[in-house]
């Protein structure tokens, strides 16, 4: 039986009335659910679900919770819900602070409750995501236009509704779908404290842009602009009130100021108050200036207003602030040079050109054991880049770092391996590994103190740095004759430092510097020298042959299998057994195998005899596979 058209099945319960449309009314797409099958915890309390603790959806946001985190129940017109449906608890806050920020009377509960759901760190993406900026748009309006109302007399016996007309470029289709107007309308006795309002607004911000996904929206949104607005008119602010609101918008700004936005960041943000910034860097508020060292210091990493920040004196501002007596200047002043400098070959050149090294020495007297390691961070950071090496020496580097190593070498034991210390030797390993510059190192004064370092028995990360730093000065004959002339037992304690450490990076710095001064090797250095070298070799053999595309794979030389049997072969003196290994002629499946097993041999040599049987019980079980991979029917 045919039906007509537009009829529909019996069976099925007739579709809800479309709701109706008014020229004030705005709809949004609903959220699509999230599948039963990829929720076992409810998404607000993490309890996991079962026959008693059912799965249910909010109907504004499509993410599921349990039953007691859905007990809300309210209307989302935009959403095409008339009637109050179940919502999780943030979205029923979102849409109650919707329905209350177009009443005046309600302004100030809007923006508490804002703010005290920006608090709760799982539901600050949701508030991003419904809106929300439109909202702290609105109510910044308010908090900061001067026709706001700040309190009615309550004298009148019939207060005259109050009505504040909304700009329309500041609400968005999302903000009005929640209001059936765009103004806001008091019609009974209201009080509203303006200072508290943007303080709310402020924080609100803050917490938002705490979460770096949140940044983007808030800062390509009108909110900047309000936030700038509001800054420039504290700029003069003296009373604790009014400097707590420009605090709080300082840190707004900072956190915004990361994003690399030009039509916001750049042309509203930096253009209008670099100047201020600046100046406010030398505010009487102490709390006040070290905000501002941080929002200059995003400005001047920001790719986008980089170039405009150092035209206008920002990178002069910043080294300036490497001169202050105060710790947390000069830290962060250190962390913005560092950044600026590590984004590239120009701003290298800008930052030394700019005389930010003579700074950085001085901070090195400071005493304060922070603000010294982040300076040393920095120089170290500067040692690396060929560009800034001969500034740093021209500068007189070299002397003050001495005197950090010093002050190290007569610290307790567990402070050599401090950051402090660490930086230093880095900045010395950059510099020595410069030819040009391997006179001005080969000094009694900076060889001497790292000799006596080397003697106090520190951790192998810094002995690793210092034998590094040996072997680069090896090559250099000054530093050599200053080798064979020191009064400290120079050779034994590099000898001593490969029984001591027991590493394998160790042995090849200690007998290169050791041939380098004529000095005699020892045989136990040169062996383990010898088989790091011989693994090696070894490793780069096998690794070229599996990545070569050819069918037939090269064999390893006679020479070569010779080595890695000896090494195979090598035990402890408790120890006489002997391994051998097959000459034959191996596929490249297999080289990986037994360049592990040479691995192995070589860690059993150093651990002794349970090292060895370990080794032992690896060679037989690869013989095995040796054997396979040269066999007829696997060539």
């Amino acid at each position: 039986m045919s039906t007509s058209v537009g009829s529909s099945d019996p069976s099925s319960p007739p579709p809800p009335p479309p709701p109706p449309q008014t020229s004030s009314t705005w709809k949004t797409s609903r959220p699509q659910w999230v599948k039963d099958e990829d929720a076992s915890v409810c998404s607000r309390c993490m309890e996991f679900f079962s026959t008693l603790n059912r799965r249910h959806h909010c109907r504004q946001c499509g993410h599921i919770f349990c039953g007691n985190c859905t007990q809300y129940r309210v209307a989302v017109p935009r959403l095409s819900y008339d009637t109050p449906v179940r919502v999780c608890k943030t979205c029923h806050d979102i849409t109650l602070i919707f329905q209350t920020s177009n009443d005046v009377a309600k302004v100030m509960e809007s923006a508490k409750g804002l703010l005290e759901l920006s608090a709760d760190v799982q539901s600050r993406d949701k508030m991003i995501e419904q809106g929300c900026i439109d909202i702290l748009a609105r109510l910044m309006q308010v908090a900061c236009s001067p026709s706001s109302p700040s309190s009615s007399s309550s004298s009148s016996p019939t207060p005259t509704p109050t009505t504040t007309t909304i700009v329309p470029s500041t609400i968005s289709p999302r903000a009005r779908a929640t209001s059936t107007n765009a103004t806001i309308t008091n019609s009974t006795t209201i009080s509203i404290n303006p200072r508290e309002l943007k303080l709310y607004l402020c924080r609100t911000i803050i917490n938002l842009a705490s979460l770096d996904p949140n940044v983007p929206p808030i800062a390509e949104s009108i909110v900047v602009s309000q936030l700038v607005d509001l800054f420039l008119a504290g700029a003069n602010a003296t009373s604790e009130t009014d400097l707590e609101i420009t605090r709080a918008v300082t840190v707004a700004l900072s956190l915004l100021a990361v994003h690399e936005s030009p039509s916001t960041i750049r042309n509203v943000l930096v253009e209008r108050c670099l100047p201020v910034v600046i100046d406010l860097t030398y505010s009487g508020d102490m709390q006040l200036r070290v905000r501002n060292a941080r929002l200059l210091e995003h400005m001047l990493i920001n790719a986008c207003s980089r170039d405009h920040v150092i035209e206008n004196g920002g990178l002069q501002a910043m080294i300036g602030l490497a001169l202050a007596e105060h710790a947390p200047l000069q830290i962060v002043a250190c962390r913005a040079i560092k950044k600026l400098c590590e984004s590239g070959e120009k701003a290298q050149i800008i930052v030394t050109d700019s005389g930010a090294v003579l700074p950085l020495i001085l901070m090195l007297a400071s005493s304060d054991q922070d603000v010294i390691e982040s300076a040393t961070d920095v120089i170290a950071s500067f040692a690396e880049m060929p560009i800034t090496q001969g500034t740093l020496l021209q500068a007189g580097i070299v002397h003050p770092l001495v005197d950090v190593i010093s002050s190290g070498i007569g610290a307790q034991k567990d402070k050599l391996a401090s950051p402090v210390l660490i930086n230093v030797l880095t900045t010395f390993s950059h510099l020595a590994a410069n030819q040009e510059l391997w006179d001005l190192m080969a000094d009694t004064q900076v060889i001497f103190p790292l000799i006596k370092l080397l003697g106090l028995t520190p951790p192998l990360s810094v002995i690793k740095i210092l034998l590094n730093i040996f072997s680069l000065q090896s090559e250099c004959p000054a530093a050599v004759a200053i080798f064979k002339n020191n009064p400290f037992s120079f050779f034994e304690k590099l000898i001593a430092t490969c029984s001591t450490y027991n590493h394998k990076s160790l042995p090849g710095f200690v007998a290169r510097v050791l041939q380098a001064c004529g000095v005699p090797v020892p045989g136990q250095i040169k062996a383990a020298n010898n088989r790091s070298m011989s693994v090696s070799r070894l490793l780069e053999s096998s690794l070229s042959s599996s990545s070569s595309s050819s069918s037939s794979s090269p064999s390893l030389s006679q020479a070569e299998l010779s080595t890695l049997s000896s090494l195979a072969s090598s035990t402890s003196s408790t120890s006489s057994t002997t391994t051998r290994i097959t000459s034959a002629s191996l596929s490249s499946s297999s080289i990986p195998d037994l360049t592990k097993l040479s691995f192995a041999a070589g860690n059993g040599i150093s651990n002794g005899t349970n090292g060895f049987m370990h080794t032992k019980a690896s060679l037989q079980s690869s013989r095995a596979s040796i054997h396979t991979s040269s066999s007829p029917s696997s060539s």
